[in-house]
């Protein structure tokens, strides 16, 4: 008898290989500052990615990476990180960001119909830099503004 043994995941703290070196060095920044980040499917069911402020724990869904999103994914729930600093309370970071009419129109399209009103412009603030060139820049500036390195 032949028995099929699935390959091994890898653990969900090992970054994956879909992760550009740039993003591969904020997910070791937020490391350092006391972020545990998990590329596992997150503990919200049918999520790509969340952001658990009772841990500091940052979650990733491998099937983001499957799905081309896996970097937006990260860059969004390394917002909702930042926007926990300093004391565990997500509140905005503040950015002014320009976007496209039609992205900013399919934005809140997405906050209308799948996120409570409180968190609106928390999750405004994260869509809204997903997208921007300058989003990993943006981050490491509010990360060492906002956050506190651990140890």
């Amino acid at each position: 008898m032949v028995s099929f043994v699935p390959p091994a995941s890898p653990p969900p703290s090992v970054l994956p290989a879909g992760l550009p070196p740039e993003l591969r060095s904020l997910a070791r920044d937020l490391e350092r500052h006391g972020f545990r980040l998990r590329w596992a499917p997150p503990p919200l069911a049918r999520a790509y990615g969340q952001y658990v402020p009772a841990s500091r724990t940052l979650w990733v869904a491998p099937i983001a990476f499957d799905l081309g999103i896996g970097p937006q994914t990260f860059l969004h729930e390394a917002v909702h990180a930042v926007q926990s600093c300093p004391d565990g309370r997500l509140t905005p970071i503040g950015w002014r960001l320009s976007l496209d009419p039609v992205v900013r129109q399919e934005i809140g399209g997405i906050l209308t119909t799948r996120y409570h009103h409180g968190s609106r412009l928390l999750e405004q603030e994260a869509f809204a830099l997903q997208g921007q060139d300058d989003a990993v820049a943006r981050l490491r500036i509010a990360l060492k503004a906002r956050c506190r390195p651990s140890g």
